[in-house]
């Protein structure tokens, strides 16, 4: 958790990740610079704007098969933990005798994990990012059942179109950081994944009125940035030209470290040991 969400540029310090997916989409959406999502990726050095400071990243394609979720790195880069649900018969242990013993088994959902996550110590607040295989339904099934008290809307913000899940904020948990607050979701495309953002506060956060503004504000930054289009061939010749400035970069980084004896394991990839 990190204290700052009163810092000066909270709500346009942003890098912005760029990636293509399943071979038929170029994704793009924004995240605080103060924390880094999951992803394989690398700078460009390009800065997102003239609003704040943050730059472009390029995220090693995504891509699935019969054995999981990867990106395309060297080699390539397994996400499926991330990105789908996987049942695991675990084994439950109690006191027995005076010793730890396994007394039962049970099927338990493992996967799922956050791609980007940041919270907030002090104000309350959490916010969340997850890239997930799981239909648009399946997820308000579940929103529903974890938040009974959450009001389901719908919301379109630079043409596309979000399920959002609210609390009024005299509903929301009072303790822990986060908590149920604003949760919204948009499917990518027909793919049948879906982007889920997540703002979470308690009642603690209400009592720092100013960040809890501006983690509304923040938070709207990220929806918008949120972007799914059809690869073309322009597309596809703006995300190459943006991978090779990134590998150039790298490059000239591990021929700079070389030069320290401290090449990284990656630089192998471009003839540096």
């Amino acid at each position: 958790m990190r204290p700052g969400a009163l810092d000066k540029g909270i709500t346009t310090n942003l890098d912005v990740y760029i990636f293509k997916f399943m071979d038929r989409y170029r994704v793009t959406h924004a995240w605080p610079v103060t924390s880094n999502c999951y992803y394989s990726k690398l700078p460009t050095k390009y800065t997102r704007s003239s609003a704040g400071y943050g730059e472009v990243k390029i995220v090693d394609d995504i891509y699935e098969d019969e054995k999981g979720i990867w990106q395309r790195d060297n080699p390539p880069k397994n996400i499926s933990s991330y990105v789908r649900s996987k049942i695991v018969h675990q084994p439950i242990y109690e006191n027995v005798d005076g010793r730890r013993a396994i007394v039962r088994y049970e099927d338990q959902e493992q996967g799922l994990q956050a791609m980007c996550f940041q919270a907030w110590v002090g104000a309350s607040h959490a916010l969340i990012f997850r890239l997930h295989k799981r239909d648009m339904e399946t997820w308000k099934t579940l929103w529903s059942r974890y938040n009974p008290s959450g009001k389901w809307t719908q919301l379109q913000i630079n043409g596309a179109f979000w399920a959002t899940l609210e609390n009024d904020e005299k509903d929301m948990q009072r303790t822990g950081t986060g908590g149920w607050f604003k949760s919204y979701l948009t499917p990518i495309a027909d793919t049948g994944y879906s982007i889920s953002i997540q703002l979470g506060a308690n009642q603690d956060s209400l009592q720092t009125p100013q960040a809890h503004a501006a983690m509304q504000v923040l938070f709207r930054q990220l929806l918008e940035s949120v972007k799914v289009e059809p690869l073309t061939r322009t597309i596809e010749a703006e995300l190459a030209d943006l991978k090779a400035k990134a590998q150039d970069i790298q490059r000239q980084e591990c021929i700079e470290s070389s030069k320290k004896g401290k090449p990284g394991f990656w630089c192998k990839s471009y003839g540096i040991q």
